[in-house]
């Protein structure tokens, strides 16, 4: 094929499983039931005869999509793409594609186009959904081409920074955990720009409409009434332009750098063995005048002396080593714990000297969103109870994302360099692998538990919350923690492919946590008249109950998983409910109940049934 041959690989392999289709087929639904949501919480059993009312309908449906579709490609495009090249890195087959006859560029558009097919794909099957949208009004064909050019084009930069991460980063949760940061940093820090300098241009085009994509995307849906054609059409091209030459910036960095950063230092055999002649060397060396001779064969002492002879007429001075190197003396063996595994997630440094960049990057974003908080909220009295509070449940949802990406490849990091196996004929019980990975996991992030608990008391501090509320928010976040880890584990043990686990992983605590915002928006957005889409909405949820089976059971089938599948999404709706009428105590133990049971409903099982779970026993793993 033209494009490379692992381009030709994935578009022949990747529409094989049936997950491919149930994908694509599941968005357009989820759409449908958006669509009908919507429909009757404006508009309800009415019979509508003004076409303003249907051009109104157009315009917000559009904008829900819009929204929801940029978020999906802004999430899902860089994971894959990161995923794709940390999967490869850790199966070791990255440095069997670097000895083939592709070339470079080969192998990183190859990749790229491997993490962006799903997600593309899934893009294209919407375009028929989302231009009925045009028919109701509203908007035009040209804003539907203009605002696909701008979610295409933000995946496609997305993709290029995801593989640049993974091709740079030697371990897959160094890959996942800083791509997320820089895809919320890329929004949250041109933000925080465009405050401090907000007049700035870039070729007739505010700066902050070319680098933020939920701005570029208002700019298509709501342009100006005096040049509204104009005004698309820059909007979208510069965007789009920008976009696509920052990607194509990435691409041909990585490419230079692919084999500077790959294989890693300790990879190739030379500086292996180079590092081996020298340690031995360096122990080794004998003193001439108290070493013992040896016999040497004639030929070696000839050799010897036509060398000296030589070096002595071409008047060189070769020193000699006159003295004995002792090797300094071993360094006492540390002494692991009764459970090493969290010795090992502890103690030592298991995932390298590099998750401290993440970490700072972690906490320098958590400072900047706090910052853009306090700076808005100046003057008002109650910060928390307007739009703004968005700010720390977002930076508290980037917390749990985060400690589910740990768990996650806490596991299929193991099972990729095959340690996993060794780990399993060990005599390490199930309970101590479980329950250290679990806890090394929540230690390993220990920045993402501590700094969401250190903003909410600051907010009771200055009377933003309530003690009470205080305490509830404490014990259900450090719930969800343990949580979002222990989900991360359930799928690295359910699917034995890492990019599989991973995107089950993530995208069901993304599917947690964002609909849990789609659902409060739906609740606010009905103005009190809920009931009229109380249908479509429960078929919406009952949809979601059965995707969250069908990522977390349908491996390993349980009843208990089974009842968390069909019982979390609706009591986060009573959750949900429960909060906008101002009742915490309810909130507060449901969702300690239901989120209780799904820990324990996943943590049981891998303590007491591990092999089963792992698919040693029968053949249920795929």
């Amino acid at each position: 094929m033209f494009a490379g041959p692992i381009i030709a690989r994935e578009i022949l392999t990747t529409p094989r499983p049936l997950r491919y289709y149930l994908w694509r087929a599941s968005f357009v639904a989820f759409l449908f039931i958006l669509l009908w949501t919507a429909w009757q919480s404006l508009i309800g059993w009415q019979e509508i005869h003004e076409i303003g009312v249907m051009s109104r309908f157009g315009a917000v449906v559009y904008w829900l999509f819009a929204m929801l579709q940029l978020t999906l490609m802004l999430f899902f495009a860089p994971l894959f793409t990161a995923a794709a090249v940390a999967y490869e890195k850790d199966r070791r087959t990255l440095l069997l594609l670097l000895m083939t006859d592709l070339s470079d560029l080969e192998i990183v558009l190859g990749k790229l186009a491997a993490g962006l097919l799903n997600i593309v794909t899934i893009l294209a099957a919407s375009v028929g959904m989302l231009s009925l949208c045009a028919l109701f009004g509203g908007i035009s064909f040209g804003q539907v081409v203009n605002l696909f050019a701008v979610t295409a084009a933000s995946g496609v930069a997305g993709g290029a920074l995801g593989l640049l991460i993974a091709l740079w980063r030697d371990r897959t949760f160094q890959s996942i955990s800083l791509t997320i940061l820089m895809v919320v940093f890329s929004v949250a820090g041109v933000e925080a720009f465009a405050i401090a300098f907000p007049t700035l241009e870039f070729m007739g085009v505010p700066l902050v409409e070319v680098l933020n994509p939920y701005r570029a995307m208002l700019a298509v849906l709501y342009p100006k009434a005096d040049a509204l054609s104009h005004t698309v059409r820059a909007s979208a091209v510069v965007y789009v332009s920008v976009r696509l030459l920052f990607a194509a910036s990435l691409v041909a960095f990585g490419t230079f750098m692919l084999r500077k950063w790959n294989p890693g230092k300790n990879e190739p055999r030379e500086l292996r063995e180079g590092s081996e002649i020298e340690s031995v060397e360096a122990i080794v060396e004998i003193d001439e005048s108290q070493s013992v001779q040896l016999e040497r064969p004639a030929t070696v002492v000839a050799a010897a002396g036509a060398q000296a002879s030589v070096e002595q007429a071409a008047g060189l001075h070769v020193p000699r080593r006159t003295h004995r190197r002792i090797a300094p003396a071993p360094k006492p063996y540390r002494r692991p714990w009764t459970n090493p595994i969290l010795w090992r997630e502890v103690m030592t440094r298991a995932y390298g000297t590099k998750p401290l960049i993440i970490k700072a990057c972690f906490v320098l974003l958590f400072a900047l969103g706090m910052g853009v908080f306090v700076y808005l909220g100046q003057g008002l009295e109650n910060p928390m109870g307007t739009g703004l509070s968005l700010i720390p449940i977002g930076l508290t949802i980037l917390s749990l994302v985060l400690i589910n990406a740990q768990g996650v490849t806490a596991l299929t990091s193991e099972r990729d360099t095959g340690a996993l196996d060794l780990l399993l004929v060990s005599e390490i019980s199930p309970r101590e692998f479980i329950q250290g990975k679990l806890h090394g996991a929540l230690y390993n992030t220990k920045e993402m538990v501590f700094l969401p608990i250190a903003t909410a008391g600051v907010l009771f501090a200055y009377g933003m919350m309530s003690g009470e509320n205080l305490l509830f928010f404490v014990i259900d976040f450090l719930l969800l923690c343990h949580f979002a880890a222990m989900l991360g584990l359930h799928a690295a043990i359910t699917y034995t492919s890492s990019r599989v686990a991973v995107a089950n992983s993530l995208g069901t605590i993304f599917f947690l946590m964002v609909g849990i915002l789609l659902c409060a928006f739906l609740i606010v957005f009905s103005n009190g008249e809920f009931t009229r889409q109380l249908l479509s909405f429960m078929i919406f949820i009952g949809a979601g109950s059965v995707a969250l089976f069908g990522s977390m059971g349908a491996k390993n089938p349980s009843h208990a998983i089974a009842l968390v599948s069909i019982l979390t999404p609706f009591w986060t709706f009573y959750c949900i409910i429960s909060l906008v009428n101002g009742d915490f105590m309810a909130a507060f133990l449901v969702s300690a109940g239901i989120y209780g049971f799904a820990l324990a409903a996943m943590l049981v099982p891998a303590v007491g049934d591990f092999d089963i779970a792992l698919g040693r026993t029968n053949a249920i793993q795929g």
